[in-house]
């Protein structure tokens, strides 16, 4: 275990975590990037032009790392990113465990559900390192925002249609959220 902390120290006081994680992660995602879109042209092959996607990639990657807010930006979002998809990923497991229809994928309610979910996980990893602050009435009244939220689904969904059934107001609901996000197919 102390080799562990020793190695970490090490690594640390050579400026791996400031400066070669952050431009291997930089140059790679810039190189696959062009690589798949061939956005610089392609060879008599059709292949993508290899070598100034990576020259792009390596000055990219150089001009991020020289900027420090931006290195720490990366070092503060992406663990708390990567654990947020350790997370996804154990509930798709989960999902497949318990024999759920991973075939069609996610549509409607789900899909709906993963988009706010990602969307607050985000923000949640984003926050401190660029300074993103909920204004203070939100946070002084997270319990009565919820609660009216919950009472304004409620109140949508039961007027939505008089005299209709409850299950088939589920299904009015459950199609209108399919036409505006799309059913996974």
């Amino acid at each position: 275990m102390n080799f562990y902390y020793d190695l970490s120290a090490t690594l640390q006081d050579l400026g791996f975590y400031d400066f070669i994680l952050p431009f291997l992660l930089v140059f790679t995602i810039v190189f696959a990037i062009l690589e798949k879109t061939k956005i610089l042209g392609v060879d008599k092959d059709n292949e993508s032009k290899r070598n100034i996607n990576a020259v792009i990639a390596l000055v990219l990657g150089l001009l991020i790392v020289n900027q420090f807010e931006i290195v720490q930006s990366l070092n503060t979002f992406l663990p708390k990113i990567s654990f947020f998809i350790v997370i996804a990923l154990m509930v798709l497991i989960l999902f497949g465990l318990f024999g759920a229809n991973v075939e069609r994928g996610l549509g409607g309610i789900l899909l709906l559900a993963a988009a706010v979910i990602s969307l607050i996980a985000t923000y949640w990893a984003l926050g401190p390192s660029l300074d993103f602050r909920v204004p203070y009435w939100v946070e002084d009244n997270v319990g009565t925002i919820t609660a009216g939220l919950i009472v304004l689904i409620i109140i949508f969904g039961v007027i939505s249609k008089p005299g209709d059934s409850s299950s088939t107001r589920l299904d009015n609901m459950t199609k209108a959220i399919d036409k505006m996000f799309g059913k996974g197919t």
